[in-house]
């Protein structure tokens, strides 16, 4: 059977402006849940390392409880279920993407706390450093050094999972290419379209936090860098 389909590119130029704010959205989305999702991870993990008994195992099954919940469930969890609560689609979107990421990001954090020697906080405190300062001053930069990767490899896949924000109304890029589907019937240019966007987005982020890494002196891991339970039993 021969192939008749003929490209037509002009709809995406017709309609670029739904393209960029598409785009705009998917970054907004995605730095707003970075930063929630690296903040919750930070005081998550800290408490699964340092924390006491209670603190431990109660971090423990927060980040089971979270992982192991579909994200798109999550999303749909605060759309929907709760949706007495009235909140915007895009706060429902990052409290959803953040919270599913705080979980790997927790995880990432005790792994990285739990490979510093003890014997330096008892070295902070013997300098009478506080312990909020030794963990600042002392276990908390070389923890950073050591998981910025693993860091980094989820940053990028969150930026991905934003997409299915688009499943409750956030008019992100994904979003965007529905609607502009639904208009103009040119479905493969349209998502061919997106998949560029979406290459050069990661692309970008992820050569930009290497530059970062390689100007501070640290080396990717060889391979895909581990996030889920295998590195929180490392």
């Amino acid at each position: 059977m021969a192939f008749h389909y003929q490209f037509d590119w002009t709809p995406l130029w017709e309609h670029r402006d739904m393209l960029a704010s598409g785009f705009l959205m998917t970054v907004e989305l995605s730095v707003v849940s970075l930063v929630c999702a690296t903040l919750a991870g930070v005081v998550i993990g800290s408490c699964g390392a340092l924390g006491s008994r209670s603190l431990r195992v109660a971090a423990l099954g927060w980040v089971e409880l979270v992982r192991n919940i579909p994200l798109l469930i999550h999303m749909y969890i605060w759309y929907m279920a709760l949706a007495f609560l009235r909140l915007p689609p895009f706060a429902c979107a990052v409290l959803a993407l953040s919270i599913y990421s705080s979980a790997y990001v927790s995880e990432i954090v005790r792994a990285g706390i739990n490979a510093v020697p003890r014997g330096q906080l008892q070295a902070a405190a013997a300098m009478g450093l506080t312990p909020v300062q030794a963990l600042r001053l002392v276990i908390y930069p070389q923890v950073l050094r050591a998981i910025a990767p693993s860091l980094a490899s989820v940053f990028s896949q969150l930026i991905k999972d934003s997409s299915l924000a688009s499943v409750i109304t956030v008019a992100e890029i994904t979003y965007q290419a529905g609607a502009l589907d639904g208009l103009t019937f040119r479905t493969f240019e349209i998502y061919a379209a997106i998949l560029v966007l979406y290459l050069v987005l990661v692309t970008v982020v992820n050569q930009t936090l290497s530059w970062v890494l390689r100007r501070r002196g640290v080396r990717k891991p060889c391979g895909r860098a581990v996030t889920d339970k295998g590195l929180a039993d490392a």
